[in-house]
């Protein structure tokens, strides 16, 4: 049944995704004119036809990856002279229809931010909620509790913002600097990074530096034959006390732990709606001292960060083009970071990602992370799409801009050199990203 969810996730956001795009060029090419034959969802033999009075022959094709629109004269050998073929236009209505379909990805993903902030967007308060012994963030100062006001100078109001403004810092060397209130007082703490994790494939950024969300104080897993499964606690145990004292977060339960310095403790959870009391002798770790009792956590973020923000069309409209612009702006300089290996090419993925990323998408967040993906999904797709290989709409463009200022067409036998050149760079990246996830699932 999961694997059915993210196999329908991701065929549902591939297919979403592909035809906005090729509904950007079709739309642009009926603007200026051009007769389109045919406009296709997918590859290979034809599944579904339906076909118009303008005998434009819509199809749903077998192979769900991808899409394509062919218009009458895109190929040089095609009559120039017919008014409705895309040969006889002129040089802008041919860019602007070779590049509707990313500029048509983007306006997607602007749709998508505004109605998610006319709706409300969730915003998780960037709250530390532990800082792990002996990592970045313990040994530069920050503590539990700190509130995380700005990152580098920027503003940080939510979580997601801690992570975009850090993955520009991805690959770098010097220092990050936090600004933190703690106790009515504004601090500001550096942490030195060097190379920062260019080569490794960080998930959170923020717990590579040690600093772990407000997570709920819910049992994950227990330690077999540990204090706690000798104690009688279950997965799932929300811990509500410990010697009297409440436990707002996951953090506050191994302060308690350490506090009590072995004695036994104890300690009351929420087991199926009912208060359940438990005791248990916390054990000493000899990895690092500190006294545990064999839990970890589920990992949930704490709904008592977790807020509901609206906007007003206005605002909404605003957040959606800059938020838009942002994912561009990050993006472009993540590739940049691969190009000149300051960022490991294994953070790339391909499909298979992709398809993790929608399934979990649904199974944990709902319809809401889900449109949310296709958001930054459209914008990859767009800028992917915008690269400078002949098979690519950027490769398009770039040969419609040389041929305009030369004044004349590419000779056939070079075009054909670069469509070879480009299609073996394209089948190589497939097959890197491709290898990337599948050893990403290997891990």
């Amino acid at each position: 049944m999961t694997f059915l969810t993210y196999l329908f996730s991701f065929l549902a956001l591939i297919s979403i995704i592909v035809f906005i795009h090729e509904l950007g060029h079709f739309s642009f090419a009926r603007i200026f004119g051009v007769r389109v034959l045919d406009f296709s969802i997918g590859f290979g033999k034809s599944l579904k036809t339906w076909k118009t009075k303008s005998n434009t022959s819509f199809n749903l094709r077998i192979l769900p990856v991808g899409g394509f629109v062919k218009m009458k004269g895109e190929e040089i050998s095609d009559d120039e002279e017919a008014g409705d073929s895309f040969n006889s236009k002129e040089y802008y209505q041919k860019l602007l229809i070779t590049l509707g379909g990313p500029l048509f990805n983007f306006v997607l993903a602007i749709f998508i931010f505004l109605f998610l902030n006319l709706y409300g967007v969730y915003k998780i308060t960037p709250l530390i909620g532990d800082v792990l012994p002996n990592s970045q963030a313990d040994q530069a100062g920050l503590l539990k509790g700190d509130l995380i006001l700005e990152i580098d100078s920027s503003k940080i109001s939510s979580y997601s913002d801690s992570q975009l403004e850090l993955s520009k810092r991805l690959g770098n060397t010097g220092s990050i600097i936090f600004l933190v209130s703690r106790n009515d007082r504004i601090l500001e703490y550096s942490i030195n990074i060097n190379s920062w994790l260019s080569n490794e494939e960080p998930s959170n950024l923020l717990s590579s530096l040690g600093i772990v969300p407000p997570l709920d104080p819910v049992v994950g897993n227990v330690l077999p034959s540990s204090p706690a499964d000798r104690g009688g606690f279950e997965k799932g145990d929300r811990i509500l006390e410990i010697n009297g004292q409440p436990v707002d977060f996951w953090g506050d339960i191994k302060d308690e732990i350490n506090y009590s310095q072995g004695e036994e403790l104890l300690i009351s959870v929420s087991r199926n709606k009912e208060e359940v009391f438990l005791r248990v002798k916390p054990k000493l770790s000899e990895k690092d001292y500190t006294w545990q009792i064999g839990i970890s956590s589920s990992y949930l973020i704490s709904q008592k960060t977790r807020k509901l923000v609206n906007y007003s069309f206005i605002e909404s409209l605003q957040n959606s083009v800059s938020q838009t612009y942002s994912v561009i702006e990050n993006s472009l300089l993540f590739f940049k970071k691969i190009i000149f290996g300051q960022v490991s090419a294994k953070n790339l993925g391909g499909p298979v990602m992709i398809g993790q990323y929608a399934g979990e998408s649904v199974i944990y967040g709902g319809m809401y992370s889900f449109v949310y993906l296709i958001a930054f999904i459209s914008i990859s797709l767009g800028i992917v799409n915008l690269l400078p290989l002949p098979i690519l709409d950027g490769g398009q463009a770039l040969i419609l801009t040389i041929e305009k200022i030369i004044g004349r067409n590419l000779p056939e036998k070079l075009l054909e050199f670069f469509y070879r050149i480009g299609t073996f760079m394209l089948l190589f990246l497939f097959i890197f990203v491709f290898y990337n996830d599948i050893f990403r699932i290997i891990n």
